[in-house]
């Protein structure tokens, strides 16, 4: 459960959380599913931009105190500035990350859906070859009726 106060702990959750999503992703059996998931996804991207601008605020607010690790207060200085300034690209880059997911999302929220047919047992396709004109005993009664075919050999 995220502390809301801890960013440490937050952060490793967020971690761990992407990480068991990229598993679960890869076994999805209900596509509809997606549409939750990306919705998801757009909602942590636009959190991530947010972090990333945080951070990149927390290196500027700090540089009085940066130094690297032999002391030196111009090198601590540079690298605050230059994390900041990566930081900030990254946070750009999300920006059309964000444009691409809500776009993705849009398009999914368009999809209906509907369960695959089954798959035919072989005798059932033999069956249906021999009533080759006939309606299909077998279809569902919102299917349409088939079209041609040709007339049973009985």
């Amino acid at each position: 459960m995220p502390t809301f106060d801890d960013p440490i702990a937050d952060a490793g959750e967020a971690s761990q959380a992407l990480r068991g999503l990229a598993h679960a992703t890869m076994r999805m059996e209900e596509p509809a599913e997606t549409y939750r998931v990306l919705g998801d996804l757009l909602s942590g991207a636009r959190s991530l931009r947010q972090v990333l601008d945080q951070l990149a605020a927390t290196h500027l607010r700090f540089r009085e105190v940066a130094h690297d690790d032999h002391g030196s207060h111009a090198a601590g200085d540079r690298s605050a500035l230059a994390a900041a300034d990566e930081l900030h690209q990254a946070g750009s880059l999300l920006e059309q990350v964000e444009a691409r997911l809500d776009e993705a999302l849009q398009h999914s929220g368009r999809i209906a859906w509907h369960e695959s047919p089954p798959t035919p047992s072989p005798s059932r396709e033999r069956l249906h070859t021999r009533l080759g004109g006939f309606a299909d005993p077998f279809a569902r009664l919102d299917s349409p009726p088939r079209q041609g075919g040709r007339s049973p050999s009985l």
